[in-house]
């Protein structure tokens, strides 16, 4: 009778959280929780028929979970959840697909404490996790432990510890997220592992040098796709890349629009077959990492769909359907031409983000004159000095270094690091005179005579987003 009536309270609180703003992803699943504990969130993932499909990492987790639910909801009647970091925001979701055939959520984490990645896990026992990448990311929620990025490794690595059925879908080519396979060994769940093939390399110096996971050892890479991601092995205790089942054979075209041809030999855990085969489809989306997301995304369906006949055709019909516009995340990097330039304009809160963002404006410009660079916070130097990496890469005249977190201070002590290398300018505009933030960005976006680079960290996608709409006038 507990779980009853805190069901139809969350179910009532999602009518009401539509009148007006404020907690409509957390607040009705808050309230069911509040009221039946977390038994209530048991009985709501036990609801859809194929299960609760959670998505997780540190880059590419909305645009993953938004293509994962366009293919599911072409075979069965699917419920998204976007933007999910809580288990609040998860029942809310739950409560939202309780009709639902599947309920595919994303699960952002950022650490141990704020997420229990362990406890949702158990609560919500779902047919498949998957990973994108791990990157180095969240130091200000670990700054209490000894090892701030250790710390949220863990976190991650802690979602997938307590499944004990149904798939773990994990990206071959990011040495972080294939240790898990090491953490899982015996455990009886089904991999799906998903990577590239190809004849690629990338085009900017890597923002870290990796440590083998395994051991702590220096990984030895045969290729580097993209940053840490690519063919790996560590000389010292032989941890390596394994082949992925869903791969990437042929790749072409690029930044805008990509050819993908792609091999698959998956389990898949609904329908309890072994698919195999080959796929082919168009990608209207920028940049190799949204290559990444939608090999994930097919790595996912393949593993979770009840209805595998036909998976070819769904697959090309999704992706080479998709409208650009709608699918770029609100701050995502965008390369927009403004009076005859080019200027880059998106967040870009970890080294993998930031260089993607680099990597795709050299691609579409060529150089880089001018940088607008928003700083990390207090106590993220690590994220500092990968950003500085690739600002060397892009070897601009000038950098203009704005406060992209709360610290001014913390920016005004980065901006003199980079007064070492670079010709800086710094804007002292704290994140709560946002209006006026915005306005200078535009301002040194549009007086340079040359293509401009804009992107680091900010408090809120909206700046990102008020700074596009701002140069589109």
């Amino acid at each position: 009778m507990r779980t009853i009536v805190a069901e139809l309270a969350g179910r009532l609180a999602l009518h009401l959280v539509k009148l007006g703003p404020g907690m409509g992803r957390s607040f009705p699943g808050w309230l069911t929780i509040k009221l039946g504990g977390l038994e209530a969130v048991r009985r709501l993932a036990q609801r859809p028929r194929h299960g609760v499909v959670l998505i997780t990492g540190t880059n590419g987790k909305t645009t993953t979970t938004r293509l994962v639910c366009e293919l599911l909801s072409r075979d069965a009647e699917a419920s998204c959840n976007y933007d999910s970091n809580t288990i609040n925001a998860v029942a809310t979701g739950l409560l939202r697909g309780r009709s639902a055939d599947v309920v595919v959520t994303e699960y952002g984490i950022r650490s141990r404490e704020y997420g229990i990645p362990d406890v949702v896990c158990e609560t919500v026992d779902p047919t498949a996790v998957a990973y994108t990448t791990i990157s180095k990311e969240h130091y200000k929620e670990n700054a209490d432990k000894e090892d701030p990025f250790g710390a949220y490794f863990e976190a991650k690595r802690l979602l997938a510890r307590p499944l004990r059925d149904g798939a773990l879908v994990l990206n071959a080519d990011d040495p972080r997220v294939t240790y898990i396979r090491e953490e899982k060994r015996g455990d009886p769940v089904e991999y799906t592992f998903y990577g590239l093939e190809v004849d690629l390399r990338d085009r900017t110096a890597p923002t870290e040098e990796l440590e083998c996971p395994a051991c702590g050892g220096e990984l030895e890479y045969e290729v580097r796709y993209f940053n840490h991601k690519g063919r790996y092995e560590c000389p010292s205790c032989g941890f390596s890349r394994p082949e992925p089942d869903v791969r990437v054979v042929e790749l072409k075209g690029g930044p805008e629009e990509w050819r993908v041809e792609v091999e698959f030999e998956v389990t898949n855990v609904v329908a309890d077959e072994e698919l195999e085969g080959r796929a082919s489809y168009r990608l209207p989306l920028p940049g190799l990492h949204n290559v990444y997301n939608s090999l994930c995304a097919v790595a996912l369906y393949l593993t979770v769909t009840p209805q595998p006949d036909g998976v070819e055709r769904t697959i090309r019909g999704v992706m080479e359907g998709l409208d650009p516009a709608e699918f770029i995340p609100p701050g995502r990097f965008e390369v927009l031409t403004v009076d005859g330039r080019r200027v880059g304009v998106g967040q870009g809160d970890n080294g993998d983000a930031f260089k993607a963002n680099a990597n795709l404006m050299l691609e579409e410009a060529g150089e880089v004159s001018t940088c607008v660079y928003t700083t990390p916070d207090a106590g993220e130097r690590p994220i500092f000095e990968m950003h500085r990496r690739i600002l060397r890469e892009l070897d601009p005249e000038e950098v203009h270094v704005f406060p992209g977190r709360e610290s001014v201070r913390a920016a005004r002590e980065y901006c003199r690091a980079l007064s070492e290398e670079f010709d800086v300018e710094f804007h002292d505009i704290p994140h709560d005179r946002m209006k006026e933030k915005v306005e200078a960005l535009a301002e040194v976006c549009l007086e340079s005579p040359e293509p401009v680079f804009a992107s680091g960290c900010g408090p809120e996608h909206e700046m990102w987003e008020a700074l596009k709409r701002r140069l589109r006038g």
